[in-house]
C-alpha cells in the first residue's frame, strides 16, 4: 500500500511528461492488481482501508486524470463488485459496454461476455420474483418485460442538422436493462455461448415459463455437454410426472413453537430410528424448517467421508476420485467464494455410498412425511451430492435461500385476497447436511446458520424480519441461530430457508458434506446450484432400504 502511495505521487510530479507518466501509470495498476489479490476485504480493527478498497481508489484515481480505459474501469468494476458496492460494479461494467460499442475495438465475444456478467450483477442487485423475501404466490402471468430492471444512465454526441449548419451535443439518456435484456444481447452477439442459452433458460425456468426453458436447456447442453445444471433440468423435464396430483401444505402443529435456540430445532439422534417420533420430529422441521440430529454419524463414518473429501482436494490435480473421473467444480457458482472450495461429492464409490446409504435408510420415515410421498414404495430423487470446505478468513456469506420462492403453506394473516390456498408455494426441495468438523471448540468456524420458519410464511416469520435478519445475520435480535455441532451431525432443511454460511474466523478449516433432495416433480428447482457428478445426475433415489438406483438407470 505505502508502495501505491509513492507511486500516487510520482505520478502527480510527473504529470506533464507522458512517456514518463505512462510507465509510471503501468506500474501503478500492477501494483493495483496484486493488491485484489489480497483476501482482506473489509476494514479492520484499526479502520485502515482494505486492500481491495484501496485498490478500487487506485483504479478509480487513473481514470479520473488519465482519462477513459475500459480495462482500468472493468477492474474498478471488479473491485466494487469483491467489496459487496453491486450498484456501483453495474454502473462501471456499463460505462465498460457503452464505450467498447462507440469504439469497436473488440469482437462479439469478449461483448457477449461482459453483457454476461451484467445480466449476473443486475440478477443480483434485482432479483427475479421468488428470490426475495416479498410475498409472492406464484410467477404465473409472469412475463419477461415485467422483470425488474436497473437504469443506467449513458452520454452519446447527438448530432442536429438546421439548415446547413450542423451542431453537435452531448445529452444523457437513461438506459433501463434487465437480466433477461443482458443475456437475450449476449445470445444475439454470440449464439453458440452455452452460457447465454443456460443463464436465459434459469430466468425463465424462475417466472414459470418451463417450456420455453427447456428448450433453452436443450440448446444450451449443445455448447455445455458436461454442464450439471443443463443435465438435471434436462432429466427433470424427460420425466412424467404431470399426472401427480397436486398436493397441499402440511398443516403446522399450534403447540410447536418457533426455535430460537439450537437446542430448539435439535432432537436426539436415537429418535432417528424411533417411528413412534416421526410426528413430533416432521412437526418441529415442518415449523422450523430445519432439524438438527446432533452426532447422528458415528466418528467411524464421519472418518470415512473426511477422508473421501480430503482426497479429492488434496490430490495431485485437486479434480479427480478414486476411478480417475473428473470433479465436478462449483466453487465460482458459491456465495463468498474466496477460501471456500465447494465441489461435487460423487455418490458412486463403495465405501462412501455404503454410508451415505445407511443413513439415508435412517432419514426415509421422516423424509417420506417431510416430501409427501404417495407410499412407503416411493422414492425420493437425490438431486444433489457435493462437498464444501470453508477455510480461515473466509467472509461470511449473505442470508440466502437457495431455491426460489415458498414451500406450500396455508392461509396466514397477511396472505393477499388473490390467493389460492390450493396452490400456495411449490414443491419442496431440502438439504441434507453432513458435519465433518467439530465447530463447538469456540470461536467462529464458519458454521451453517439459519433463520427458522422463514421457509413458508404462515410460520409467523414476516418479510420484514427476514429483511432485518439479512440485514445483520450476526445481530442478537436476528432470530439466526448458528449451527455449531459436533462431527457426523445431520442438519436437514428446506432450501427455501433463509441461511448462510458464516465467516471462518479460526485457524481450521471447516469441512461438511451436503446432499440435495426433492419431491417428485416435473421440473427441477429453480434457482439452485445443482451440485452433483455428471455421471450421478438421475441416477439415485433415497429409499427405505437406503441409497438405491433409480429404474431407469439399471
Amino acid at each position: 500500500m505505502a508502495a501505491a502511495s509513492f507511486l500516487q505521487a510520482r505520478l502527480e510530479a510527473e504529470r506533464g511528461k507522458p512517456q514518463t507518466s505512462m510507465d509510471l501509470l503501468g506500474n501503478f495498476h500492477a501494483i493495483a492488481l496484486a493488491l485484489m489479490e489480497f483476501d482482506e476485504i473489509h476494514l479492520d480493527d484499526a479502520g485502515d482501508i482494505s486492500p481491495m478498497a484501496r485498490a478500487a481508489e487506485l483504479f478509480q484515481y487513473s481514470l479520473d486524470n488519465f482519462g477513459e480505459d475500459p480495462a482500468v474501469r472493468e477492474r474498478l468494476s471488479a473491485a466494487f463488485r469483491t467489496l459487496g458496492q453491486l450498484d456501483k460494479s453495474a454502473e462501471e461494467l456499463f460505462k465498460v459496454i457503452k464505450t467498447l460499442e462507440e469504439e469497436k475495438t473488440v469482437d462479439d465475444e469478449t461483448m457477449c461476455m461482459l453483457y454476461l456478467d451484467l445480466g449476473f450483477l443486475i440478477d443480483d442487485i434485482v432479483p427475479l420474483p421468488g428470490a426475495g423475501y416479498e410475498l409472492l404466490e406464484t410467477a404465473a402471468n409472469y412475463e419477461e418485460e415485467d422483470a425488474p430492471k436497473v437504469t443506467f444512465r449513458h452520454e452519446e454526441i447527438v448530432e442536429t442538422v438546421t439548415g446547413e449548419e450542423i451542431k453537435y451535443q452531448l445529452k444523457e439518456r437513461t438506459i433501463p436493462l434487465s437480466s433477461f435484456d443482458c443475456y437475450r444481447n449476449a445470445i444475439s452477439l454470440d449464439p453458440t455461448s452455452g452460457m447465454g442459452h443456460k443463464k436465459l433458460a434459469d430466468a425463465l425456468a424462475i417466472i414459470g415459463k418451463n417450456e420455453e426453458s427447456c428448450r433453452a436447456f436443450d440448446v444450451a447442453a449443445q455448447y455445455l455437454p458436461d454442464d450439471i445444471c443443463c443435465a438435471t433440468h434436462l432429466h427433470f423435464a424427460s420425466m412424467q410426472n404431470g399426472g401427480r396430483a397436486a398436493k397441499l401444505a402440511i398443516p403446522l402443529k399450534k403447540d410447536v413453537k418457533l426455535g430460537q435456540t439450537l437446542d430448539d430445532i435439535s432432537v436426539e439422534s436415537v429418535h432417528m430410528d424411533t417411528r413412534a417420533s416421526l410426528p413430533s420430529m416432521a412437526a418441529t422441521f415442518e415449523k422450523n424448517g430445519v432439524i438438527v440430529f446432533p452426532g447422528a454419524l458415528s466418528l467411524d463414518d464421519v472418518k470415512v467421508l473426511s477422508e473421501k473429501v480430503d482426497e479429492i482436494i488434496s490430490s495431485a490435480t485437486a479434480t479427480t476420485d478414486i476411478a480417475g473421473c473428473t470433479v465436478s467444480d462449483f466453487t465460482d457458482e458459491t456465495k463468498a467464494s474466496r477460501r471456500r472450495i465447494h465441489k461435487a461429492f460423487p455418490v458412486d464409490n463403495e465405501q462412501c455410498t455404503k454410508t451415505v446409504s445407511n443413513l439415508f435408510g435412517r432419514l426415509y420415515p421422516l423424509l417420506a412425511i417431510i416430501l409427501q410421498c404417495n407410499s412407503s414404495e416411493e422414492g425420493i430423487p437425490l438431486i444433489g451430492s457435493g462437498f464444501m470446505q470453508t477455510s480461515p478468513s473466509a467472509a461470511g456469506q449473505v442470508l440466502h435461500k437457495d431455491v426460489h420462492f415458498l414451500d406450500l403453506h396455508e392461509d396466514f394473516d397477511e396472505m393477499p385476497e388473490s390467493w389460492d390456498c390450493s396452490r400456495n408455494g411449490y414443491p419442496r426441495c431440502i438439504s441434507i447436511q453432513v458435519q465433518l468438523t467439530d465447530t463447538t471448540l469456540g470461536g467462529k468456524m464458519g458454521s451453517l446458520e439459519v433463520l427458522p420458519g422463514s421457509h413458508r410464511p404462515d410460520t409467523g416469520v414476516s418479510p420484514a424480519a427476514i429483511a432485518k435478519a439479512v440485514r445483520d445475520p450476526s445481530d442478537s435480535g436476528s432470530g439466526v441461530i448458528p449451527v455449531n455441532v459436533v462431527p457426523g451431525t445431520v442438519t436437514i432443511y428446506s432450501s427455501r430457508l433463509w441461511h448462510r454460511g458464516g465467516a471462518n474466523e479460526s485457524k481450521k478449516e471447516r469441512q461438511f458434506c451436503f446432499f440435495t433432495a426433492t419431491e417428485n416433480q416435473e421440473n427441477a428447482p429453480p434457482g439452485l446450484i445443482h451440485t452433483m457428478q455428471m455421471s450421478d445426475v438421475g441416477k439415485w433415489c433415497i429409499s427405505g432400504s437406503g441409497l438405491s438406483k433409480n429404474k431407469t438407470s439399471q
